[in-house]
C-alpha cells in the first residue's frame, strides 16, 4: 500500500490534502465522502447508481451525469467524482492495461478473400487486470415483501445480433487520461469531464475508466439493455467493483 500512497493522494487532488490523510482509514473516509465505499480487505469498491436506459442502444456500462452520454448508458450516477473513484481503483491495487485495438490480420487477404468478405483487421479486446462488477437491488413485490436482486453486469448487457450477453470477464482498468481540447485550455481528467466511465465498447484513446472485453467490442451497434432483468429506469442499483488481478477465460 505505502508504495502507492503518493500516487492516490495525486489522484485525489483537492479532495483529501496530503496533510489531513495520515492513514489509510482517513483516506477510506474521505472516499466515502465523494460516494466511493472502499473496503481493503476484500480489494472491493461500491458505488451508488441508477437505471439509466431499457429500450436504446448502448455503448457505455456506466456514465456520470450531467454530463456523461446517458443516452447510451445502462447505469448512470451524480454526485461523484471520477477522480476519487479512478484512485479508489488504484488504492485497491488496479494496474493500468492496454486498450482494445483493431490488429491488422497476417498475412493480408488477397483481394479476391476480401471481396468475399475476409476481414483486412480483427479486434483484440482490451487487456490486463481489472474489476469483475455485480449489480444489486431490491425491489419491492405484490405482497409487500422485498425482493433482493444481484447480477454480473455483463448478463444485463444483450448483444441482440448474436442473441447473448455481454461476455464475462475482468472490465480492465484503462484509467481514463487528462487532456487538453485545445492549447489555450485548462487540462481536465477525461472521465470527470466527459463523464463516460465504463465501456462496452472501443473508444480510442480511453478517455473511460474501464473496458469490456467481449470479441465483439468494436460493434457499436449490437448492445441493448436485456428488459426481462431490469428494474424500472432511475431504480437504485448498488454496484460492486472486486479486483480480479489475473483475470482467467470464463
Amino acid at each position: 500500500m505505502k508504495h502507492c500512497l503518493t500516487t492516490i493522494l495525486f489522484a485525489l487532488g483537492t479532495l483529501v490534502a496530503p496533510s489531513v490523510a495520515q492513514s489509510q482509514q482517513e483516506i477510506i473516509d474521505a472516499f466515502a465522502e465523494q460516494g466511493v465505499g472502499v473496503n481493503l480487505e476484500k480489494s472491493q469498491i461500491t458505488i451508488e447508481s441508477f437505471i439509466c436506459q431499457l429500450r436504446e442502444p448502448l455503448e457505455y456500462l456506466l456514465v456520470l451525469q450531467p454530463q456523461g452520454k446517458d443516452h447510451e448508458s445502462l447505469f448512470f450516477i451524480e454526485k461523484l467524482n471520477a477522480e476519487a473513484l479512478n484512485a479508489a481503483m488504484l488504492m485497491v491495487g488496479a494496474e493500468k492495461g492496454e486498450n482494445g485495438k483493431m490488429v491488422a490480420v497476417d498475412p493480408q487477404p488477397s483481394d479476391a478473400e476480401i471481396q468475399e468478405g475476409s476481414p483486412t483487421h480483427v479486434y483484440q479486446p482490451p487487456t490486463g487486470n481489472g474489476f469483475v462488477i455485480y449489480a444489486e437491488w431490491d425491489v419491492t413485490n405484490g405482497d409487500g415483501d422485498i425482493d433482493h436482486y444481484k447480477y454480473r453486469v455483463e448478463d444485463l448487457v444483450l448483444n441482440v445480433q448474436e442473441e447473448r450477453t455481454y461476455k464475462r470477464g475482468a472490465w480492465v482498468y484503462l484509467g481514463s487520461r487528462f487532456i487538453r481540447p485545445h492549447k489555450d485550455a485548462k487540462e481536465f481528467f477525461a472521465a470527470q469531464g466527459q463523464g463516460n466511465l465504463i465501456s462496452l465498447v472501443m473508444f480510442s484513446p480511453a478517455n473511460h475508466l474501464l473496458g469490456g472485453t467481449d470479441p465483439r467490442g468494436s460493434s457499436q451497434s449490437i448492445w441493448y439493455p436485456n428488459i426481462f432483468l431490469l428494474p424500472p429506469l432511475n431504480h437504485p442499483v448498488t454496484l460492486t467493483f472486486e479486483l480480479v488481478r489475473h483475470p482467467q477465460p470464463q
